[in-house]
């Protein structure tokens, strides 16, 4: 049975502070070791092998190649089977108990977050999605065993793709604070970005109540004279668009822009397009300059489309952009129906093996649909529509059987 801990709300700070996180991210994990679990060996190997990938000291690539990858996936299937009987299970009814290759080792479905606390050990944080596609149905919940693999596992990424070229940084983030939102791994993650060395100053410009201050960007924006580096959902920054539609600001030259998440469940849509037309139009910022990550709450890994000016896909419009995870994850793209693997072009479901999930489980079926690229990557096509897709809810529901301890 899992041994979890949530962490303690704390209120809010006030619009505008121009502070950094480190204090806020080193309470979160005051009560946990710094360093990963001594539970799972395997997690410290790869928080070692994810810091030298952040600092570009990974110049071997054999280190992630086909069987290393495949290796460290079977040591991490092997880890999670022992120390979670419910994963155990699910893998034994599904003849998957001995695989031997990480294809062979059936995903769990994210839906799967919602009904049990999947970890390996004590959890240093647990992460919440935002429930805004299941109705009222429970939020999903990702027990993370070691921030620290967290950490580790973000930096390289962001780094490449958001701070290529810059030495001074300054960083307006429209999603909340770490302690405003400590359930919130996107939060996480922007704490993360705003303790990087390049950074002079980080502003919180949102609340989880109020949302957007769009006049405290306006005043940073005006004052600064680093690049700033913009990191927010699409629905914040349709909310701060909407703000600044009668007086467009200019952000300094060089700076860019993350965007993230999508619309669901919310009362603005607007497509992907039309949205960067508007930031280049009211911010200033060129569409080379503007980085979609893809993340979940479900996944301790992200991926981008592409590092900020350098589009290497420069016909393409936004939405047709190849998205890449670090190269610890592998992504495929299954039929809806039958969970059989589908080739370079074909629509399906994606099912992300994210290493990084070391400490809960690695091999995650997603309610995304997208398909794979020739030569690495995949396009995101969007959500799978109405009712479950079969192959999800069948999955879904030989976890459950799992969960309650009969096949």
């Amino acid at each position: 049975e899992a041994i979890y801990s949530t962490l303690p709300f704390q209120r809010a700070l006030p619009f505008g502070v121009d502070a950094s996180p480190r204090a806020t991210m080193s309470r979160m994990t005051s009560s946990s070791p710094v360093e990963p679990p001594r539970s799972l060996p395997v997690v410290a190997q790869l928080v070692r092998l994810f810091r030298a990938y952040a600092d570009a000291a990974l110049s071997d690539p054999a280190l992630f190649g086909a069987d290393a990858f495949n290796r460290l996936a079977l040591q991490v299937h092997d880890a999670q089977s022992r120390s979670n009987p419910v994963l155990r299970r699910y893998w034994e009814d599904a003849g998957a108990g001995s695989p031997r290759r990480w294809e062979e080792i059936p995903p769990v479905p994210t839906t799967a977050f919602r009904d049990v606390a999947i970890v390996s050990g004590k959890a240093e944080a647990v992460f919440r999605t935002s429930g805004t596609t299941s109705g009222g149905a429970r939020r999903g919940e990702h027990h993370v065993a070691s921030m620290a693999l967290y950490r580790a596992a973000a930096r390289g990424p962001y780094r490449r793709n958001l701070f290529a070229g810059l030495k001074r940084v300054r960083v307006v983030s429209l999603a909340p604070h770490p302690r405003a939102a400590p359930d919130s791994s996107l939060s996480a993650m922007c704490g993360f970005i705003a303790e990087e060395p390049e950074v002079v100053g980080t502003t919180w410009a949102f609340d989880p109540e109020r949302g957007v201050d769009a006049e405290v960007v306006r005043k940073v924006a005006a004052g600064a004279s680093e690049p700033i580096v913009l990191l927010a959902t699409a629905f914040a920054l349709v909310q701060l668009l909407e703000a600044l539609e009668a007086r467009p600001i200019r952000l300094p030259p060089h700076s860019r822009v993350m965007e993230t998440g999508g619309f669901k469940g919310r009362t603005a849509e607007v497509d992907r397009e039309t949205l960067y037309a508007r930031i280049s139009r009211q911010l200033g910022v060129p569409d080379s300059h503007i980085v979609n990550e893809y993340g979940m709450t479900e996944l301790l890994s992200q991926s981008y489309d592409h590092a900020a000016g350098t589009v290497a896909e420069e016909a393409a419009p936004p939405s047709q952009r190849v998205h890449r995870f670090p190269p610890w994850v592998r992504t495929r793209a299954l039929d809806p129906t039958t969970l059989t693997p589908l080739p370079p072009g074909q629509p399906g479901l994606l099912a992300h093996f994210d290493l990084a999930n070391t400490a809960s489980v690695c091999h995650v079926l997603t309610e995304d649909l997208g398909k794979l690229v020739p030569g690495g990557g995949f396009q995101l096509l969007g959500r799978a529509g109405g009712a479950e897709p079969r192959g999800c809810s069948l999955t879904a529901e030989a976890f459950l059987r799992a969960v309650r301890g009969r096949s």
